[in-house]
């Protein structure tokens, strides 16, 4: 309860529905991460049909983050449209900066989308959902296929042909997950944890949990050579793969129009998909946009949001950055099209998706957290045993601060 207050506190909660008229001098500010930014065309696109012209500021989704917090304890408005990750979902509504959209969206465009649910907090709709977006794994199968290996269906066995792809000298650090949560979440996951029970304690410290034991598994990987110290400075794993530095990625649905792509991919025509090992199961990581509560052109945002909506900009999204389209008639015509690579075991893994708890106040602060922690033992500050002990206390106390 102490938590909420105080964030309660850093901000005025507006009520007040804005019936401002949308006219020729509008000006947005859009704050958003670089693959939640549109073209330069697009954004000329929509000024000349609405006449409402969109500056954009684009920054890593950290930056953003704390920008955007700032800016509540400041009592200002950080931007007219906030790009939301389902990561910063709770913290954003907690701080009272990003307003409820139930009343300014219809229910005919959330019907048209995937996820809009995901993008809930207590019932109230706080982002509309602008990509779709799985975590999974592609690799190179050509890399592979010298050393004679179709299937990995452990942890262990992942483990083994990493470091035979090493010792070959075929990569040097085959694979490219960043020292972040995300690979983290990925491996307890697939594993089979849950990393917190149902009254949302964590149970990743039970040395016999899953969590736990990837914790210190993915810790390993890092001491044994097989992840490059780059990603600790660097975390984001796709550029590495990209180059064809690495085997296997930390990749999500819709990477593989990257990952194909011989223009911006060295690895193409090679990458696919492999189904998560052990247990299988992932989560969702979409993206939405947000409206903040301090604008002054709330119909004007929302018409920007409806045009991040449209076919045109969801398979422009989708061809730039590999962002899935949150539109469920551009998701079906890609796949009509065949210009979906890897669909059959995206498909497939789809039935094994599970929630994180996005929507509480306190998973951002955890989700941080837990990327220190992972560089703190990678960095040989703390074993790795310690450190996720260390993690689990931190949580539990964050938590309290929240009751």
């Amino acid at each position: 309860m102490k938590k909420i207050v105080m964030l309660v506190s850093m901000v005025i909660l507006c009520s007040v529905v804005f019936t401002l008229n949308v006219s020729a001098a509008d000006k947005l500010l859009y704050m958003a991460t670089p693959w939640g930014t549109p073209s330069q065309e697009l954004l000329d696109k929509f000024a000349a049909e609405t006449g409402i012209t969109v500056e954009v500021t684009s920054m890593e989704q950290t930056a953003l983050r704390d920008k955007v917090l700032s800016a509540a304890a400041g009592k200002v408005n950080p931007a007219d449209i906030i790009y939301t990750g389902i990561d910063d979902l709770g913290v954003f509504a907690s701080a009272g900066i990003t307003r409820p959209l139930d009343e300014m969206v219809s229910q005919e465009l959330l019907d048209a989308l995937y996820g809009s649910t995901f993008f809930t907090v207590e019932g109230k709709l706080y982002a509309v959902p602008i990509y779709s977006q799985m975590v999974m794994i592609d690799y190179d199968k050509a890399a592979l296929e010298k050393i004679g290996v179709t299937e990995i269906a452990t942890w262990d066995e992942f483990e083994k042909v990493s470091m035979t792809l090493k010792e070959q000298g075929i990569s040097e650090y085959p694979i490219s997950f960043g020292v972040r949560s995300w690979s983290w979440f990925l491996m307890a996951l697939s594993s089979g944890s849950k990393l917190f029970d149902e009254d949302l304690k964590p149970v990743f410290d039970d040395p016999n949990d899953p969590g736990f034991q990837t914790f210190v598994k993915l810790i390993e990987y890092y001491n044994k050579g097989l992840i490059s110290p780059e990603r600790i400075t660097s975390p984001n794993p796709h550029p590495a793969f990209w180059a064809g530095q690495a085997v296997f990625h930390q990749s999500w649905q819709g990477g593989l129009a990257i990952a194909n792509d011989p223009e911006k991919s060295k690895v193409a025509p090679n990458a696919d998909y492999w189904l998560l090992p052990e247990q299988h199961f992932t989560w969702s990581l979409p993206g939405g946009i947000g409206i903040s509560i301090y604008t002054e052109l709330p119909e004007a945002a929302m018409k920007f949001i409806e045009f991040m909506t449209t076919e045109e900009v969801q398979i422009a999204t989708y061809e730039t950055h590999g962002m899935f389209p949150a539109r469920k008639a551009t998701f079906e015509k890609l796949g009509a099209e065949g210009k979906i690579d890897g669909f059959e075991v995206m498909k497939e893994q789809a039935n094994y998706l599970v929630a994180l708890p996005y929507a509480t106040p306190w998973f951002s602060e955890f989700n941080t957290e837990a990327t220190k922690a992972l560089v703190r033992a990678a960095q040989g500050e703390q074993t790795a045993e310690e450190a996720v002990k260390a993690l689990a206390q931190f949580t539990r106390d964050l938590q309290e601060e929240y009751e």
